[in-house]
């Protein structure tokens, strides 16, 4: 799809941004995602509104800041990149598409999805959902483990220390004040993580993961077979099932992982015994999508648990 830019340049910071606005086709369901990205946040590093997503990174060289709206009459979503630097605007246009799902066709969506009643239903009921991704695959690899099976608030605490503790240093391009990156994958694979209040087993499968990593045993790209990324986590010590499913459909924009350990889908597919999933392949990741959407306040037991199986770190 063709995108309008517009370079915009402050004469008191001397920084230009560029302004990219990226269509998307209709429904889509801007609330969800962005409450999604809410609740799921990186404290320190992303600052998330009801209504745009903003946050700081480095590409490359590059300490860069991107901000990101819904158009409100628009199908489309206004993105702005500072500085515009030419030598990392498609990677961040690349990182944000995949985050907002917008090459998603909502129709193919609902045409697979009409072979099973309940997701037909679903799909009538909640029009235009989009699978939400992470920024950054080894962000999100990490923050899912560290935010497994505790509430909302205790994993942004951890996430928070971890950040805090282990993220170089920087000035945010936007604001000039002081701000914090992701701490880089061999940090994590080295040091003990003992300013992280979460158990030993799970820092164990962090610096594992990272390790893992490291020595390219885990590849986190994604041009890659799923199947192959997902038995490379089964692998790492620490993880199991669910972080397998969980984190190939959030970090490497895997349509087809369904994490059916998940407490919430676990009771779902108990309730609907009749739902066959493999109608809907290779699209299994919107059908979590959906059933999380439509049964996560009623099966949880909690609203607040983040979702994941007993049993892994």
């Amino acid at each position: 799809m063709r995108r309008a830019e517009k370079r915009v340049c402050s004469g008191r910071s001397g920084k230009c941004t560029i302004e990219i606005n990226l269509p998307f086709k209709v429904p889509y369901d801007w609330q969800t995602i962005i409450q999604f990205y809410q609740s799921h946040s990186i404290p320190g590093i992303e600052h998330v509104t009801e209504d745009a997503f903003a946050r700081v990174f480095r590409i490359e060289k590059t300490i860069g800041f991107v901000r990101v709206q819904k158009h409100v009459d628009k199908a489309q979503l206004k993105i702005r990149i500072t500085p515009d630097d030419p030598k990392i605007r498609v990677d961040v246009v690349r990182r944000l598409r995949k985050m907002f799902d917008v090459d998603c066709d909502p129709m193919l969506i609902t045409k697979s999805f009409g072979r099973t009643p309940l997701l037909a239903t679903l799909c009538k009921c909640f029009p235009g959902l989009r699978v939400a991704r992470g920024w950054d695959a080894f962000e999100t690899a990490i923050c899912s483990i560290l935010g497994q099976l505790v509430s909302a608030a205790q994993r942004g605490k951890l996430i928070s220390q971890l950040v805090q503790s282990y993220g170089a240093e920087i000035i945010d391009p936007l604001s000039g004040e002081k701000a914090r990156l992701f701490p880089h994958v061999e940090v994590l694979a080295s040091c003990d993580l003992s300013a992280v209040k979460t158990t030993n087993a799970r820092r164990q499968a962090i610096r594992e993961f990272s390790r893992r990593v490291l020595s390219g045993a885990i590849s986190l790209s994604d041009a890659q077979d799923p199947s192959n990324f997902r038995r490379a986590l089964l692998e790492t010590k620490g993880l199991g099932p669910w972080s397998a499913e969980y984190i190939s459909l959030r970090a490497i924009g895997d349509t087809d992982a369904f994490p059916k350990t998940d407490l919430i889908l676990k009771r779902v597919l108990e309730l609907h015994p009749d739902l066959d999933l493999q109608l809907i392949k290779p699209w299994r990741s919107y059908g979590a999508i959906y059933l999380w959407k439509e049964f996560a306040q009623t099966l949880s037991g909690s609203r607040r648990i983040h979702h994941g199986r007993r049993g892994e770190v």
